[in-house]
């Protein structure tokens, strides 16, 4: 049986009072650029020392969400995708999660870009599109360049939905964006995988340039399942050479 005394919330006082200063951020309506009040007026608002409303600035320029300079207000911050970059990397390098569970996230995530960037696209994006497409071909046999023009590729798709939340959340995702597409083409060496690869991003072009939200969607989900159970398969075997 839960008691009052288990919900108390033992967090330290100055996250406490960060959460009341976000909460304040939002009541007033602040958007990014737009000062804070000063220490001062936040500690007589809060009823705290200046020392545990630095504390509580500190925690909240540390998650990104203001910015501190010295002999200034702090700032409301604009969102800052390096952030959850960090998190996710670290995460990457750690082993908290798998190659094939970013790849079960993105299939999720790119589905869906791929279905709004058909509607949404510009033709400066379809062309933009295009020369990637092109410079991958060209980039085949040099697998660094080539995962980064993949990434680029899936970037553009995101920037082709009109919706800048896909943005940041594809952003973030670079570094193990990349690590899956170096993943996905080792577990797909032969040639014959290496050209469909190519394909599946021709053909996802193609459908986007149609404007055919289904069949963008679709052909992207194809693209991943592929990728999918190829890493699958190499993270079920042995190691018998470099990892990815």
């Amino acid at each position: 049986m839960t008691t009052d005394l288990e919900n108390l919330d033992r967090r330290p006082l100055y996250t406490r009072v960060a959460d009341s200063i976000l909460a304040m951020i939002a009541d007033a309506g602040l958007r990014p650029g737009d000062d804070l009040p000063s220490e001062a007026a936040l500690g007589e608002r809060a009823g705290v020392s200046r020392v545990v409303i630095r504390g509580a600035l500190a925690h909240l320029a540390g998650a990104g969400h203001i910015k501190i300079s010295n002999g200034r207000k702090a700032q409301v911050n604009a969102i800052n995708p390096d952030i959850l970059a960090n998190t996710f990397s670290h995460g990457l390098a750690t082993s908290q999660f798998s190659v094939a569970k970013v790849l079960e996230v993105r299939q999720g995530i790119e589905t869906t870009t791929a279905a709004l960037a058909a509607l949404n696209r510009t033709e400066e994006e379809l062309q933009k599109l295009e020369d990637l497409c092109s410079q991958m071909e060209q980039s085949i046999g040099d697998p660094e360049a080539f995962a980064d023009l993949d990434y680029l590729f899936h970037l553009c798709i995101a920037e082709a939905t009109q919706n800048p939340l896909y943005v940041y959340i594809v952003k973030p995702l670079r570094e193990i964006i990349k690590h899956s597409i170096t993943a996905g083409r080792l577990a797909q060496p032969s040639s014959s995988e290496q050209n469909r690869i190519l394909t599946d991003h021709r053909i996802i072009l193609t459908e986007i340039t149609k404007g055919d939200a289904s069949a963008a969607s679709e052909a992207m989900k194809d693209h991943f399942s592929a990728a999918s159970q190829a890493v699958h398969r190499t993270e079920a075997e042995p190691p018998t050479g470099p990892t990815p």
